[in-house]
């Protein structure tokens, strides 16, 4: 059952992006376009200005919640993302006020295990794996079962993450594991391009071009890959309030 559930939210959430890549393009486009000039005329005007680099952070995560919200909605709900997809409303606003929170509660396991990762570098490479399974079965696990409050927010259902935690029994560890293993599988084609780059050089103007194409294309991609994973991890928790009862009570 562990291992069913682990394959199907890795497998699936490739299926949901591949299936419909042309879908989430049009989702993040202009988002993307939309921080990419910021950034561009912010290094114009401002230069390395925090107000700047404010600005740029603040689009960024409006752009990640409404890109968030709409792939969540077109999974779940079937609905077609426009042309062009620059929303932020009330459902968006929830969504970022969440994902923050969660922020603050991972924050700090997230600072003890860099201290730790830190000071283990130094003591063998024995040691940092152990913590990277530790973080990987115990500390992200919880997480992602928290974070499913976010896809509950994208479709308008209530959902406490009291009760996310609760109803999630058995899912956080296959969501731990199908995100790591979504991840390593992206970053290794990135690294690959990385490596593909610096074989073309700068003699190779078109070559080195298409491989920046394909590695911003991986970033998106990753992007949909995790909005995935949870995407998948609402869908079996929506599966578990609608199955029928395990036997018929007598009458």
């Amino acid at each position: 059952m562990f291992a069913r559930t682990t394959g199907r939210l890795f497998t699936g959430t490739f299926k949901a992006l591949f299936g419909d890549f042309d879908g989430f393009v049009r989702i993040v486009w202009a988002w993307y376009a939309l921080v990419a000039v910021l950034a561009a005329l912010g290094q114009l005007v401002g230069g390395e200005s925090p107000v700047v680099a404010a600005v740029v952070t603040l689009v960024w995560l409006c752009s990640s919640a409404s890109i968030a919200v709409a792939w969540h909605r077109n999974l779940l709900l079937g609905e077609r993302p426009a042309a062009f997809n620059l929303t932020f409303g009330r459902r968006e606003i929830a969504y970022l006020l969440k994902t923050l929170l969660i922020a603050l509660i991972v924050a700090v396991p997230a600072l003890v295990l860099i201290t730790l990762a830190s000071a283990l570098v130094t003591v063998g490479v024995v040691a940092l794996s152990a913590l990277v399974v530790l973080a990987v079965f115990l500390v992200l696990p919880p997480i992602m079962r928290l974070c499913l409050v976010l896809p509950a927010t994208a479709l308008d259902e209530p959902l406490g993450f009291g009760e996310a935690f609760s109803r999630s029994a058995g899912l956080g560890v296959p969501m731990a594991l199908a995100g790591v293993a979504t991840g390593l599988c992206v970053g290794a084609l990135d690294l690959g391009l990385a490596q593909l780059a610096g074989l073309l050089g700068g003699g190779a103007a078109f070559g080195a071009i298409a491989v920046f194409i394909l590695s911003l294309g991986l970033q998106i991609a990753m992007t949909a890959l995790q909005i995935g994973i949870l995407t998948g991890g609402y869908y079996i928790l929506r599966e578990r309030q609608m199955a029928p009862p395990a036997h018929t009570p007598p009458d």
